[in-house]
C-alpha cells in the first residue's frame, strides 16, 4: 500500500543562510534579500515505495500439512526428486502435481493422450463434491483416480474379419483378451453393454400401450458371427506359439500386441473397493466408459451407446479407477503409484494396438 508522506524543506540545510527570528523568513547573508524558498509554504509530497523483496503472491489452501506431509513421503520412497521441490517454487501442491506428470509422462503418458482421453486425479474425498489436491484435510487417506474426460472409439469389424480369415476361434480370442486386458482398469462399452440396454428397453416397453410400434436396436444383427457361435477361444499359450507360424504382417502385429496387452494388464493387481468406499459412492452413476468397441462406424452398439450416454451424467459418475492409499506411509504410497504406472502400460499398449486396428478401417 502507498503511503503519504509529509517532507518539510529544512532552511538550515542550505549553506550562507539564517533565519530571520522575526519573520521566519529566510534570508540571505550576502544580499540581505529574501531567499524564494521562502516565499511559498511547505508542502506535501508522493513517496512511492519500492516492491523489491516483496512476495508477489500470496496463496492460502486448507489442507497444508497434508500436502507438505505427502510431498514428504513422496521425497522418501524415492517416487519424487527433490530438486522438482525447487521447480514447483516450494508449492506442496504444485509439487505432487507435477510428480503426478512426470511419473505419467515416464510411463507412457504423451502416446496414452493420442487415443485414450484419461485424466488422473489426486483427491481425498470420492464425493464429488469433495476435496481435490487443493483442499486436503489433514487425514491420512487418499486416492488416485483416473476418469475419463471423453470416450475413445474403436471399430473391431475389418479386424475380426482378417483374424478369421486366418483361424476361425481367432475373433473370440482376440476379442476377449482385447476387452478383458482393458476392462480390468477402465470400462470399455462394446456389444455386451448394448445388449443389456435393449433388453432394458423392452422391459420398459412392455408396460406402454405403445411399446410395440417402437423399434429396438439390433444389437444381435450387428454383431458377427464369430462372437455369437459356439465357439470357445483359444487358450493364450496356444496364441503365442500360433504365432510363429503366421506369415501375414498385419495378422502377426495384431496377435503381437493383444498378447503384449494382455500381460501387461496382469502386472498389477487393481485395488478392491472397500465398504466405506461404496457407501461414499452409493449415489454415484457407475463409470462412463474410457472406450466404446464398435463392430462398424454408426452401428447399433454405437447407436445403443449414444442413447445411454445422455442420462450416464444425470449423477456424478465414480470413478475408472480407485487406488487409495496412506499419505504418511512409503509402503502404502510406494504401491499406488506402482499401480498407477501399471495401468498407464496396459493404456499405453492399448492405444497402440487400437491404432492397429483403425488402419484397417476405410
Amino acid at each position: 500500500m502507498s503511503r503519504l508522506e509529509k517532507r518539510k524543506y529544512d532552511p538550515l540545510a542550505g549553506t550562507g543562510q539564517w533565519t530571520s527570528k522575526g519573520t521566519g523568513r529566510l534570508l540571505d547573508a550576502a544580499s540581505g534579500v529574501a531567499t524564494s524558498d521562502g516565499l511559498i509554504a511547505p508542502g506535501c509530497h508522493w513517496s512511492i515505495p519500492a516492491l523489491r523483496g516483496v512476495p508477489t503472491e500470496y496463496q492460502f489452501f486448507g489442507g497444508l500439512n497434508a500436502a507438505a506431509g505427502l510431498a514428504k513421503t513422496l521425497v522418501t520412497s524415492g517416487i519424487a526428486q527433490a530438486d522438482v521441490w525447487f521447480r514447483a517454487g516450494r508449492d506442496p501442491f504444485r509439487f505432487i502435481e507435477q510428480t503426478l506428470k512426470d511419473r505419467i509422462e515416464a510411463h507412457g503418458g504423451p502416446e496414452i493422450d493420442q487415443d485414450l482421453f484419461l485424466g488422473v486425479g489426486l483427491v481425498s474425498d470420492l464425493d464429488p463434491c469433495g476435496a481435490g489436491v487443493a483442499e486436503l484435510p489433514d487425514g491420512n487417506e487418499m486416492y488416485l483416480v483416473v476418469e475419463p474426460e471423453s470416450a475413445s472409439y474403436v471399430v473391431l469389424g475389418p479386424t475380426l474379419r482378417l483374424l478369421e480369415g486366418v483361424h476361425p476361434r481367432l475373433p473370440l480370442t482376440f476379442f476377449n483378451l482385447f476387452t478383458h486386458a482393458l476392462n480390468r482398469w477402465v470400462r470399455v462399452y462394446d456389444y455386451r453393454d448394448a445388449a443389456e440396454r435393449v433388453e432394458q428397453l423392452r422391459e420398459w416397453y412392455e408396460g406402454d400401450p405403445e411399446g410395440e410400434t417402437v423399434e429396438l436396436p439390433d444389437v444381435d444383427g450387428a454383431t458377427p458371427r464369430c462372437l455369437r457361435g459356439k465357439w470357445n477361444p483359444l487358450k493364450e499359450r496356444f496364441v503365442e506359439q500360433f504365432l510363429g507360424t503366421v506369415k501375414n504382417r498385419r495378422v502377426r502385429a495384431l496377435l503381437s500386441g493383444v498378447l503384449a496387452l494382455s500381460a501387461e494388464s496382469r502386472q498389477g493387481e487393481r485395488p478392491k473397493i472397500t465398504e466405506s468406499v461404496q457407501e461414499r459412492l452409493a449415489d454415484s452413476n457407475p463409470p462412463v466408459p474410457a472406450l466404446v468397441a464398435v463392430f462398424e462406424k454408426h452401428d447399433a452398439i454405437e447407436g445403443c451407446f449414444d442413447e445411454e450416454a445422455q442420462g450416464m451424467l444425470e449423477c456424478a459418475p465414480e470413478p475408472n479407477l480407485i487406488v487409495p492409499f496412506l499419505s504418511g506411509d512409503v509402503d502404502s504410497v510406494r504401491a499406488a503409484f506402482q499401480t498407477l504406472e501399471v495401468a498407464c502400460s496396459v493404456f499405453r499398449e492399448g492405444v497402440r494396438l487400437i491404432k492397429l486396428m483403425m488402419e484397417l478401417v476405410e
